[in-house]
């Protein structure tokens, strides 16, 4: 598998480009020599964990349905590590998180201290969504105590979706908002 480069921010056509190629490496594997595909997902969780936002991105979009008779669906790390991906600047990985934490960045749009959060951030039309959504994911991020190291040496276990799995992020993206808006207006 190629190396997939580490950057402390990664603008969306980069971020995509990455997410492709890699992608489209481990399909290749998975189809040709699938005996392989742990030693390359584990070494895909090295570089996640050693902080790569690309890497992240392509652990939650392979745990998100699994990979029959080669990896276990597991929602939770699905969410966590796309979460973590957002965090570090992932702008492909916000922009597919936007469907859950859409109404948190309305919600900072709106608060009272907007203004001085354009100010102090540097925030215009074109990267409101990237600075907002990372603010509020490195928000919830921190609040749940997702740490990149600590979820790559977690044993691979089956957790489909359940209702409860939502509930309980919803309630963190609610609780992200305030701890949010005192983060961008410091």
């Amino acid at each position: 598998m190629s190396r997939i480069k580490k950057a402390p921010f990664i603008y969306y056509n980069d971020a995509l480009d990455g997410f492709t190629d890699a992608r489209k490496t481990m399909n290749e594997i998975i189809e040709k020599k699938p005996e392989t595909f742990k030693d390359e997902f584990d070494y895909v969780k090295y570089l996640a964990a050693a902080e790569d936002p690309v890497a992240m991105d392509l652990l939650a979009y392979y745990y998100k349905t699994g990979i029959s008779g080669l990896l276990k669906e597991n929602y939770k790390m699905y969410i966590y590590w796309e979460l973590l991906a957002a965090s570090r600047g992932n702008e492909f990985a916000i922009e597919k998180l936007q469907f859950l934490i859409g109404y948190a960045i309305d919600a900072i749009m709106v608060c009272d201290d907007y203004n001085k959060i354009v100010y102090k951030n540097d925030i215009d039309d074109v990267n409101s969504l990237y600075v907002l959504g990372k603010a509020i994911c490195k928000t919830i991020v921190k609040q749940i105590e997702c740490y990149p190291v600590d979820l790559a040496q977690k044993e691979d276990e089956y957790l489909p979706f359940k209702q409860e799995y939502f509930v309980n992020l919803r309630k963190n993206i609610d609780d992200a908002i305030p701890a949010a808006i005192n983060y961008l207006k410091s």
